[in-house]
């Protein structure tokens, strides 16, 4: 924290707040656990009892929760280990354990962890016989069409408020190319996360991961910029060079330099002099880098429209051809939303790729920004 940023962060603090907005739009970017903990750290001796009560007692229950997904973490992996599964954790506990160096510093509402497709069917039975119940449990049925794979299989144990999110080198499908698993799993390094060594990407891949992940949700959220802006810092000795060697072989590129641009916006971490020079070259990611700063900062929200969310994309790649093909292949591709919008027999299944786009236009309106977030939540519910 920068001296000048910690003054003004007291200045706030001592004025007249709307407490519960600030809350609200904290929770509504996963930032509440950093919100409390630099409020607490930086303004703790100016804010009243009352208030300093409510900030210990939210990082309370999220720290209670984090453990508790961190300890089923550990569960899960070690039930794929003796089944001779390799499964690599990403996201959750274990980037808050190598971003922030505190597993209750990051908020994550579920555990992520990336397997190869060959091993689903076998990983599917374990995360059941755990108690986890699959969102569509019909996609790994024997009479399924195997060409329907879900952008992630997503499991719930509802009881206990827990999910969980397998992905394999063919559900990750907002990678601008397959990724290898087999090569990145070369380079996995050990993270300890709950006092438990466990096994991730490497932080030259972990870097571009982030940067793919947050562009396929359009970076909605500054948690996502939080992250990549406290993993750059919290590795001194990345190798950046390696960094855009793996974008590039991914065809990320552009997705690595607009994380990067979005985190330097937002929160200023310290990036090489020539790799920050080359970012900002790119005219198209300076240009996408302020409009989501401005839907960041926008009241009420508001969400991509259809031809936002499809402009947005097709920038994401260099060169128009490339841009074009990537935005275009995601505007058809099915995905389970889809399918159970609509059930078809297998030998139909092919016309899933003119009903997406229909099922897109229909939730997102055709506009560059939608309604705002409040009357799209309102509308899905209504759906």
């Amino acid at each position: 924290m920068q001296p000048a940023v910690a003054e003004e962060i007291r200045r706030i603090a001592a004025g007249p707040i709307d407490w519960e907005y600030l809350l609200n739009e904290a929770a509504d970017q996963s930032v509440t656990p950093l919100l409390c903990r630099q409020l607490s750290s930086i303004a703790g001796d100016i804010l009243d009892a009352a208030r300093m009560q409510r900030l210990k007692d939210l990082m309370r229950a999220h720290a209670m929760r984090t453990l508790v997904l961190t300890a089923e973490l550990i569960a899960i992996l070690n039930q794929f280990r003796s089944a001779n599964i390799q499964a690599i954790p990403y996201k959750g506990p274990v980037l808050a354990a190598q971003a922030y160096g505190d597993v209750a510093l990051r908020e994550f509402e579920d555990l992520d962890i990336v397997l190869r497709q060959r091993d689903m069917a076998k990983a599917n039975d374990i995360v059941v016989a755990l108690g986890y119940r699959p969102k569509y449990p019909w996609i790994l049925s024997t009479d399924a069409n195997a060409s329907l794979v879900p952008g992630e299989y997503n499991y719930r144990d509802v009881p206990r408020h827990l999910m969980v999110e397998l992905h394999t080198e063919r559900t990750l499908r907002h990678f601008p190319v397959p990724p290898d698993l087999d090569d990145l799993a070369s380079r996995l390094v050990a993270v300890s996360v709950g006092g438990h060594d466990v096994h991730t990407f490497a932080p030259e891949d972990m870097l571009v991961l982030l940067c793919i992940h947050g562009a396929k949700d359009f970076w909605e959220r500054l948690s996502w910029i939080a992250d990549v802006a406290e993993f750059v810092q919290a590795c001194p000795r990345l190798d950046w060079d390696r960094c855009l060697h793996r974008a590039a072989s991914l065809h990320a590129q552009r997705m690595l330099d607009l994380g990067l641009a979005l985190a330097v916006r937002f929160y200023g971490p310290a990036l090489p002099v020539d790799f920050l020079a080359r970012v900002r070259a790119d005219a198209a990611v300076e240009e996408v880098a302020a409009q989501v700063e401005r839907r960041l900062l926008m009241r009420p929200r508001v969400e991509l429209g259809g031809a936002g969310r499809f402009h947005f994309r097709r920038h994401m790649l260099g060169g128009a051809l490339a841009g074009w093909r990537y935005s275009f292949r995601l505007a058809t591709v099915p995905s389970e939303d889809d399918w159970s919008m609509v059930k078809l027999p297998n030998a139909l299944a092919p016309l899933y790729i003119a009903l997406r786009p229909l099922r897109l236009l229909r939730k997102y309106g055709v506009s560059d920004e939608a309604a705002p977030r409040e009357a799209i939540a309102a509308k899905k519910t209504s759906n």
